[in-house]
């Protein structure tokens, strides 16, 4: 999947001083590229069989609803505060940039059904890692993570439970 690396822009001083956004929008504007680069994802995720396919706004929804969609499983949105109606419960977390809070609904899963959560990207760990944790707190059995890009050099995934899946499809 190395080959895909040159379809993503890297942005300097964005969103913050001294980060290196990994942008990924323009693999969305090429079909086949975009193809390439879910279907790996898909296939991690169909093995898996969620009930559940968790996106973590904003960019995580654009994998993971589709991915819900192809698979004809649920979508769950985990949002930033103040965007879901009802009753919420949240969590505040520590991005490498700073501090953030996302949010979902208390009754948007069953009890007991499985979920995945899916993002863009694996970075610190800390918005993957606090995603698992509403889940689990709604009452879902969190199953695991799949990311379209992981950035290898920030240790992520030792803040996420190693007994589940954690996959991504290009590392950095």
């Amino acid at each position: 999947m190395d080959n895909l690396k040159k379809y993503i822009n890297e942005i300097e001083n964005f969103p913050k001083e001294g980060i290196v956004f990994k942008d990924i929008n323009p693999i969305y504007k090429e079909p086949k590229r975009w193809n390439e680069i879910m279907m790996p994802l898909q296939n991690i995720v169909s093995k898996a069989k969620p009930d559940y396919i968790a996106g973590i706004e904003a960019r995580g929804f654009i994998s993971a609803s589709a991915l819900a969609f192809k698979l004809e499983v649920g979508f769950i949105p985990i949002r930033k505060p103040n965007k879901l109606p009802g009753k919420v419960i949240g969590v505040d977390y520590k991005l490498e940039y700073g501090v953030d809070r996302i949010e979902i609904q208390q009754n948007s899963i069953q009890k007991d059904r499985k979920v995945i959560v899916v993002d863009d990207l694996l970075a610190t760990g800390g918005t993957a890692s606090a995603a698992g944790k509403l889940i689990r707190e709604v009452g879902g059995q969190l199953i695991g993570y799949a990311f379209l890009v992981e950035l290898t050099e920030l240790h992520g995934r030792k803040k996420l439970d190693s007994n589940l899946i954690v996959e991504s499809i290009i590392k950095y």
